[in-house]
């Protein structure tokens, strides 16, 4: 069972460089914000909040497609790690 979980776990790890996280949260925030305006002007003109529900989840889904998977896009830069030093203790 834990090895089904293990293999679970790897697929669900999507890494992203530091530039692309601060983009893909600008295009959520920003899918977000335009569908939630979108759906409040359709759903005051129609009089419906069926409509306004309806609008606000798919731009929710839209956003969700557009950032949860790691696309090649987001995984350009890698990230480079500062290489530990040693350090040499002389002894007087």
């Amino acid at each position: 069972m834990s090895e089904i979980l293990q293999d679970i776990q790897r697929k669900l790890i999507f890494p992203l460089d530091f530039p692309s996280q601060k983009f893909t949260e600008t295009v959520q925030q920003v899918t977000l914000l335009v569908g939630a305006i979108l759906a409040c002007n359709v759903g005051c003109a129609t009089q419906s909040l069926k409509h306004l529900l309806i609008i606000y989840g798919i731009s929710c889904l839209i956003a969700a497609i557009a950032v949860l998977p790691a696309y090649p896009a987001y995984t350009k830069k890698k990230l480079q790690w500062v290489q530990p030093e040693v350090a040499s203790v002389s002894s007087n």
